[in-house]
């Protein structure tokens, strides 16, 4: 009985959960970088991130492509 089936399945399971393959169903985030900010605009994204319940990293993404559509910068729009 040592080769039935639940004893392959449990085998299969278990190389499957020390596996380092990622899951394909897993979604896959988006990469980010560091960038250096000055404190108080640090703090003011803070504020405005926790009052609208929203991830820092949002909110500086929507400031930042917000300044970037002046028309100032529009060369470097796509």
């Amino acid at each position: 009985m040592t080769n039935d089936f639940l004893n392959k399945v449990a085998k299969d399971a278990d190389k499957a959960i020390k596996a380092n393959d990622p899951s394909p169903y897993r979604l896959k985030k988006e990469g980010s970088k560091t960038a250096q900010i000055r404190t108080n605009t640090y703090k003011m994204v803070k504020l405005i991130a926790f009052e609208e319940d929203r991830k820092m990293i949002d909110v500086f993404d929507e400031l930042i492509r917000l300044g970037l559509s002046n028309p100032k910068f529009t060369k470097y729009s796509k």
